[in-house]
């Protein structure tokens, strides 16, 4: 990490470089340590090393290795444009929402207390989703094969649908079709689940996404959040809008994000090098 004086060039308060930096200094530690569960062998007879003997046991941790890579490349580049001098208006709430949403899925797929038959479902519901983006990407750009051995996504969704049912993990809906007893939550609800709120607050998670996502989507009132507003310029009344960076949100969204990066990588290490006894979610 560099030091302080390497981001004074940025337009904004030293207390909130000063904040950002002390969050973002956590990225190059929680880096190394998951390149150690993904790199060395679980402790023998901790969960991990007992349920990634099994195809489907396994898919939970390495769906959550995966989404936290993406978690923390994507924290990676928000301090790279810090470290450059550079302060987005809107384009690091995109980064943000990519990093802190896929830190909540891994945490989702391995959260403390399950049982190996609950992350084994999750694992499962997880793959399922991931399959069914690429089915629709796929079916919008007319591939209806692909050479063998390969699959497409709709034959790996069967064949995963028929694993899952010989495992008991399926169920009949409403039009008598199998389908997993653990769904994938959206990602409204992973936050309204997994970020916690003040006990004297009423609002939810979800508000957090929902942010982002304004963000992300280019929604105007994201976008013009805090601006400034500029003299009338024409009859209609219409008028410019000065919009700077919103500092505070920045600073809350990062520490926010990288807490639930680090919740992720703790629980992730736990499941490696314990003996199977249960813990609290470490928020």
């Amino acid at each position: 990490m560099e030091p302080l004086d390497a981001i004074t060039r940025l337009q904004m308060p030293q207390a909130v470089a000063n904040a950002l930096v002390q969050d973002l200094h956590r990225l190059d530690d929680l880096w190394k340590r998951l390149d150690v569960l993904v790199l060395q062998p679980a402790h023998p007879g901790s969960p991990a090393a007992v349920e990634k003997g099994d195809k489907l046991g396994a898919m939970a941790y390495d769906l959550a290795a995966t989404y936290l890579r993406a978690a923390l490349d994507h924290m990676r580049a928000w301090r790279t444009l810090l470290h450059a001098g550079e302060e987005p208006t809107y384009a690091h709430f995109s980064l943000l929402r990519t990093a802190h949403e896929s830190a909540l899925i891994a945490l989702w797929l391995l959260q403390p207390g399950l049982s190996a038959d609950e992350r084994r479902a999750r694992g499962l519901a997880a793959q399922m989703a991931d399959y069914e983006e690429k089915r629709k990407l796929q079916e919008d750009m007319a591939v209806m094969a692909v050479p063998l051995p390969a699959q497409t996504a709709a034959q790996r969704q069967a064949h995963l649908l028929q694993l899952a049912k010989q495992q008991g993990l399926t169920q009949p809906n409403k039009k008598g079709k199998d389908v997993l007893v653990t769904p994938m939550p959206s990602a409204v609800e992973l936050f309204t689940q997994l970020e916690p709120m003040r006990k004297d607050s009423k609002a939810r998670g979800s508000y957090l996404y929902r942010f982002y996502s304004g963000y992300a989507h280019a929604k105007q009132w994201a976008l013009t959040l805090g601006a400034q507003r500029m003299a009338p310029f024409d009859a209609t009344g219409r008028t410019l809008a000065l919009v700077s960076s919103n500092d505070e949100a920045t600073v809350a969204a990062t520490h926010r994000a990288m807490n639930a990066i680090e919740r992720a990588v703790v629980v992730y290490e736990q499941l490696h090098v314990d003996s199977g006894k249960k813990h609290a979610d470490p928020s």
